[in-house]
């Protein structure tokens, strides 16, 4: 099965109600506001980053329009650098790769290792959109859901405001 099939499997599994489009593959978050495949839903942005000794994993997810200050962010954390994390360890963790990052792979985090940073104005937003693993297809559910099967899988979540 593929990872696409498996995470809309685990979201079936636990109840969660949520929509499905498929489209052409999309390099970024930006392509998806460019070709209006928006779907009614807030559209994010996700990054997959770590400390330098990989001691500790992240995944940030905050508005496409948003700018991420991985600096500051690695302050509020309490570690004293982040970077970006190399591919190997996204498909390790999340069963995913670069391009196609989002918070439905955390239902592969079989270990609960990464740890989730929400941008604080995602609160009880109605819908948000994201990629289940491929870019050529978007999930589209409520963010409150989201949270739930997140915390459900035993990650951390942290609520952080980006400008």
């Amino acid at each position: 099965m593929e990872e696409k099939e498996q995470i809309l499997e685990l979201l079936r599994q636990k109840g969660v109600a949520f929509e499905e489009y498929e489209h052409e593959a999309l390099a970024n978050v930006m392509d998806r506001v460019e070709k209006g495949l928006c779907y009614d839903a807030v559209i994010c942005k996700n990054l997959f980053v770590a400390t330098r000794k990989k001691d500790r994993v992240f995944l940030v997810m905050l508005r496409a329009e948003k700018r991420a200050d991985l600096h500051g962010l690695a302050h509020a954390l309490g570690t004293p650098h982040l970077g970006f994390a190399p591919a190997e360890l996204l498909a390790q963790l999340l069963h995913q790769r670069p391009g196609a990052v989002g918070p439905l792979g955390i239902l592969r985090d079989q270990g609960a290792r990464v740890e989730v940073v929400f941008d604080e104005s995602l609160r009880h937003v109605p819908r948000v959109a994201m990629h289940p693993s491929v870019n050529t297809a978007t999930v589209v559910l409520a963010f409150d859901e989201l949270e739930r099967i997140i915390r459900q899988n035993g990650n951390r979540i942290y609520y952080k405001v980006f400008q």
